[in-house]
């Protein structure tokens, strides 16, 4: 009964629609129809909420408080949230005490309607389980990790599937402060002695975190299945905090708020190498990133070629975008007002300037997610005639959100793996390379 509870999908199903059902009856119900509450009710209480939605609206925009492709309709529940506060504040002494319990659970069901809205655009939390703490279909720590190893040194056979471990990467050489990072390791990784395999940084969205790739992205659960598939090997996956602690959006870059390129092309491979003994050569590091972190992957790779050779971008974009800001205020907020430092982290910029033949790339948008639509084709096109070494491109349907991202991964690990020279080429690429996958 219990993992049926924490498995209710969130996204689709009978629980969205009940939301829905039950905050606007509850909203119908603690209006006084019959006793002639609604006289003063609705005159008061639908002008003061719409008001106070307006302003909600503003201090949104203005503080860049949502991400791109944040649902309009979310105000709608915005305004029946201040109407239901707005009824319990005038009619918690005057009105019936069945219409104030009415208005109370208006009010609960309409913020959970509200968060409904948002959840259904991001998929950010698919169910019950995730939605509680449940970030990554198999955790572990230090002890329980070197049980399992103990464990397969004892039998010969390798667990059935890999292991999540959250980590503090420090920022020894960038001085970057950051907070936990997590670690994906596969079976195979559990061998004795410890096999050398290679690593693949996972960059998160904005805003985002790096649960956000294990809790939504399922990119554990895709790489324990690729791993099922060539006998329990697969490449460690690492999801560094790409913003740290001074801002939530550092594109990737050494700025203002910090060295984050530093810390992710120095500190977190060093770590992954002296601590679970990841392969860190040109041909052994990926990058990879969703919305944004797609954008930082891109950037990461083209400025760093000697580091990564191989680079995938989900949905990102072709310049580097402070926020939500635009191009001025990205290069006065985050570049100090430096147009040739911004210029330098644009991945649009450097693959008009530069030659990468010996760097491959995957690039991935939706066709319902327009703008990053135009940025893969674009970005795809300008790395073909940059001369890169091999150029993925896939558009299928899609929009901008986790179930795209999930499946995004799950269809480029493949190709990353053989990239990366783990495993061989796969014998179907959902995508159109060039040159063609042999």
């Amino acid at each position: 009964m219990r993992d049926l509870a924490v498995n209710i999908d969130l996204i689709t199903g009978w629980f969205p629609v009940t939301i829905v059902i039950v905050a606007i009856a509850s909203i119908v119900l603690s209006v006084g129809w019959v006793d002639g509450a609604w006289k003063w009710q609705l005159p008061i209480g639908i002008p003061v909420s719409l008001v106070l939605t307006v302003l909600t609206a503003v201090a949104i925009h203005v503080f860049n408080l949502v991400p791109a492709e944040f649902p309009r309709s979310f105000y709608v529940w915005a305004w029946l949230i201040w109407f239901s506060v707005t009824l319990i504040v005038l009619g918690w002494t005057r009105a019936h005490w069945i219409l104030r319990s009415f208005s109370v659970i208006a009010l609960v069901f309409c913020i959970v309607a509200a968060f409904t809205v948002i959840n259904q655009t991001y998929d950010y939390y698919p169910t019950l389980a995730r939605l509680l703490g449940k970030d990554a279909a198999n955790f572990a720590n230090l002890p329980e990790l070197k049980a399992i190893r103990t464990e397969v040194r004892r039998t010969g056979k390798l667990p059935t599937h890999g292991e999540t471990i959250a980590v503090n990467i420090k920022g020894t050489v960038s001085k970057f402060d950051t907070g936990p990072a997590y670690v994906y390791l596969p079976p195979a990784w559990f061998k004795s002695p410890e096999p050398q395999l290679p690593l693949i940084e996972l960059i998160a969205g904005v805003p985002g975190e790096p649960s956000d790739w294990t809790r939504a992205g399922y990119a554990d659960s895709s790489s324990t299945a690729f791993a099922e598939q060539h006998h329990g090997v697969a490449p460690i996956l690492v999801i560094p905090d790409n913003n740290g602690m001074q801002t939530s959006d550092t594109e990737c870059s050494n700025s203002v708020f910090g060295n984050a390129e530093t810390y992710l092309i120095t500190d977190v491979p060093n770590f992954m190498q002296a601590n679970f003994n990841a392969a860190i050569g040109k041909h052994s590091l990926a990058v990879a990133g969703l919305s944004a972190g797609g954008t930082c992957a891109s950037l990461l790779a083209l400025r760093n070629p000697k580091q990564f050779s191989v680079f995938a971008s989900y949905s990102g974009y072709s310049s580097p975008t402070y926020i939500n800001d635009d191009e001025q205020q990205t290069i006065a907020q985050l570049y100090g007002g430096s147009k040739a430092d911004y210029q330098a982290h644009n991945p649009e910029h450097l693959l008009m300037t530069n030659r990468y033949t010996g760097t491959s790339a995957w690039f991935t948008s939706g066709q319902q997610d327009p703008q990053a639509l135009a940025s893969a084709q674009q970005m795809a096109d300008l790395a073909r005639k940059a001369g890169m070494a091999q150029v993925c491109l896939t558009t299928p349907a899609g929009g901008h959100d986790f179930i795209f991202w999930s499946a995004a991964f799950k269809d480029s690990l493949p190709w990353l793996s053989w990239k990366l020279g783990l495993t061989p080429a796969p014998k179907d690429v959902p995508s159109t390379c060039t040159p063609p996958v042999p």
